[in-house]
C-alpha cells in the first residue's frame, strides 16, 4: 500500500508541475518598425580663406579666422586688404532634429606655394556648432557649420609672394 501511495504521490507531483509549466508560458504575436531617413549631405558654401597678407620679417608668426569669420594675426604677420578672409562655411542637411557629430582634421593640412614646394600649415582646427558626437542638430533639416583654424607663416624666404593652396577633410556623420 505505502508503494501505491508514493507513486500516486509522485504521479500527482509530475502533473501538477507540468501544469503548472504550460500555465507560466504565452505566446504572443508583437510588431517591430524600422524608418529610412534621408541621408545627410553636407556641401561646402564658403572656402576658408587667410586672406592677404605680409610674411614676418623675422621669426613666424599665425592668421586665425575664427568661427565667426573674424580674422586675428600674431607675431609680426602684417594683415593686408584685398580678397576678404572667409571661414569655412558647410550647409548640411538630413532628417529633420536629426543629431549629428563633427570630426574635425586630426592635424594640420598644408598648403602649398603655386610656383615652387614651400608650404604653410594650418592647424588648431575649430568649429560651431563645436566638434565632437552629438554636438550638432538639423533643425527643420539643415544647419550651417562654421569652421576656423590658424595658419603657420614663416618669413618671406619660407613662405615666398605668390598663391598658396590645400584641402582638408571634414567628417560629418548621424549620431
Amino acid at each position: 500500500m505505502k508503494t501505491f501511495t508514493l507513486f500516486i504521490l509522485i504521479l500527482a507531483l509530475f502533473f501538477g508541475i507540468s501544469a503548472q509549466k504550460a500555465q507560466a508560458q504565452s505566446a504572443i504575436t508583437a510588431q517591430a518598425f524600422a524608418e529610412v531617413i534621408a541621408a545627410l549631405t553636407a556641401n561646402e558654401t564658403s572656402q576658408l580663406n587667410f586672406g592677404k597678407f605680409v610674411p614676418p620679417t623675422d621669426g613666424f608668426g599665425q592668421v586665425i579666422i575664427t568661427t565667426d569669420g573674424s580674422r586675428l594675426s600674431s607675431g609680426s604677420v602684417m594683415l593686408s586688404g584685398g580678397t576678404a578672409p572667409e571661414r569655412g562655411i558647410f550647409h548640411l542637411t538630413g532628417a529633420p532634429d536629426a543629431s549629428f557629430s563633427i570630426q574635425l582634421p586630426t592635424g594640420p593640412a598644408l598648403l602649398t606655394h603655386q610656383n615652387s614646394t614651400k608650404t604653410m600649415s594650418v592647424s588648431d582646427w575649430v568649429s560651431t556648432p563645436t566638434a565632437g558626437t552629438g554636438t550638432g542638430l538639423l533643425a527643420s533639416g539643415a544647419q550651417n557649420v562654421y569652421v576656423g583654424a590658424t595658419l603657420q607663416v614663416g618669413t618671406l624666404i619660407d613662405n615666398p609672394v605668390g598663391l598658396y593652396s590645400g584641402s582638408y577633410e571634414l567628417t560629418f556623420a548621424y549620431n
